[in-house]
This record gives structure tokens, sequence and C-alpha cells, in this order.
């Protein structure tokens, strides 16, 4: 198998090489003759949508762990916006991704850190997303399968920290909000131009199983007789 140690491997560490691999294994099974890519972009802007492409926010329980104290915490409101396009003669999309962070409340100072994900966080995220792009520019817009729920992998206390909620600073949290898939106002926003058609790369990883239909996606990723090759850990821009 895979994955021998499922366990472990719920909690390993997945670079953003193996988040594509995934990506296009959950997308080839619904469009074979497609080809699309995943880029991770530190910068992508919410509502500021280049013509031709369409934007998708969700939010995902992830963990983060703070790089001046060490302090490590958990949130079921880790935003995540996505930008896709779909070049539909030659059948060829893109899909930058921006994964917002958090600040650590206990250090004056601090940085926002990049959210961490389980296996089965990763899995739900991309799922979704795959969802997304079928029902965007494949079921002119009908939605055939719900969005699978944020799960709290752990107990959670308290209220979301706005305060140290890149999102919320940025004004795009959308905590109590459905994840939602949206057409902006057209923009003359060009990713070519911005230099974010080669974006650079980041570090990431990774139960209500009613909606568990794609989770045979899952199941079937973790036995396929091939290796993932991870790539060299790179830096979101």
């Amino acid at each position: 198998e895979l994955y021998p140690d499922i366990q472990r491997c719920k909690r390993m560490v997945l670079d953003v090489g193996t988040w594509e691999q995934i990506f296009q294994e959950l997308i080839s099974q619904e469009k074979p003759e497609a080809r699309w890519t995943l880029k991770m972009h530190g910068n992508l802007q919410p509502d500021c949508v280049a013509p031709g492409w369409k934007q998708y926010k969700q939010r995902a329980f992830g963990r983060f762990s703070c790089s001046s104290c060490h302090r490590s915490w958990a949130s079921a409101q880790v935003q995540i916006l996505c930008h896709m396009y779909l070049e539909h003669q030659k059948s060829q999309g893109k899909v930058l991704v921006r994964l917002f962070g958090q600040r650590c409340r206990k250090c004056s100072q601090s940085q926002f850190e990049k959210p961490e994900f389980s296996l089965d966080s990763t899995m739900r995220i991309l799922n979704n997303l795959v969802q997304r792009i079928l029902e965007r520019f494949y079921r002119n817009g009908i939605r055939k399968v719900l969005e699978m729920p944020v799960i709290q992998e752990v107990p959670l206390n308290g209220h979301h920290d706005v305060v140290n909620c890149e999102a919320c600073v940025l004004g795009f949290c959308v905590q109590n909000l459905p994840n939602c898939t949206t057409e902006p106002a057209k923009s003359s926003l060009s990713y070519t131009k911005t230099g974010s058609s080669s974006p650079h790369l980041g570090d990431v990883y990774g139960q209500n199983r009613a909606r568990n239909h794609n989770y045979t996606s899952i199941k079937m990723f973790r036995k396929k007789k091939k290796e993932l090759v991870p790539g060299p850990p790179l830096q979101i821009v």
C-alpha cells in the first residue's frame, strides 16, 4: 500500500508537490482528458480576479506553530482562497491557491504563520475544490455534490481570534458564511503581468462519514501501487 501506517500519515508533512499530485489524481477521475495544475500563490487577492478566472473560497481545520515561542494551536477557521481558470480549447486548467495564516496571540510581534493540514483535511480541501471546478467549468453552475464540511479534529475552545487572523485583518475571513464560488467584478488584473503564472510554492501538510462518497478517492489514493515523490520545500511569496 502507498501508506503502510495510516495513523502516522494522517499527520505526515505533505509538500505542495504532493498536493498537486493528489489534486491531479482527483480531477483525472472526473475529467481524464483535462490537464489541471495547482500552484500556491502567497499574494493572491480576494475579489481581484483576472478576466476569465473564477474565485472559490472555503475554510478548513488546520494547525499552527509559532516560529518565535513554538506555541501550537488549532483552528477550524483556516481560510483558503482559490482562483481557477480553464482554457477550453486546450482542455488545460490552472488553480492558484492562497492559504491564510494566523498569528500567535502570546507574542507581541509575531508573524502570520502558515497552516498545516492533516491528510484527511487535505483530502477534504482538494475534493471540495475539484467539485467546484466541475460545477463552474463543466456543469453550467449545477452543483451535484454538497461541500464536505469542516471537521474539528481536536476539541476547540473559545471564539475565532479575529485580531490574529490574516484573512480577518484583510477583511476576507468568511467565518459563519458558507463556502462559496463567486465571480467578482471584472478586473484588468493579469496573472501573467503580476508574475503569478509561475508562482513560488510553499510547505503545507498534511468525520462526518455521512458525506463519505468522496472518500473513495482517499481509499483509492492510499492503495495505489506507486509512491509520491515529494519536491523540495519552497517558500510562499
